[in-house]
């Protein structure tokens, strides 16, 4: 199946920064892999919080993309 992608869909990316998780509040490291949100939430991979939102924003794409079905 084709993964379609939109503009302001939330993107794995290389943190350029120390910053904090938003979803535990670990502090994140420069270099560490993290999942953003257009809004500027930062979820880190490490402590599985960027793997938990990037299955569920994958979840609520393919429903979408297919109807809910």
């Amino acid at each position: 199946m084709k993964q379609y992608y939109y503009n302001g869909d939330p993107y794995w990316l290389t943190a350029r920064f120390a910053g904090t998780c938003s979803g535990c509040g670990k502090p994140l490291a420069k270099g560490e892999q993290v999942f953003r949100f257009k809004n500027g939430k930062l979820f880190a991979e490490s402590c599985g919080c960027g793997i938990y939102e990037s299955q569920q924003f994958e979840q609520i794409a393919q429903d979408e993309y297919l109807g809910g079905y």
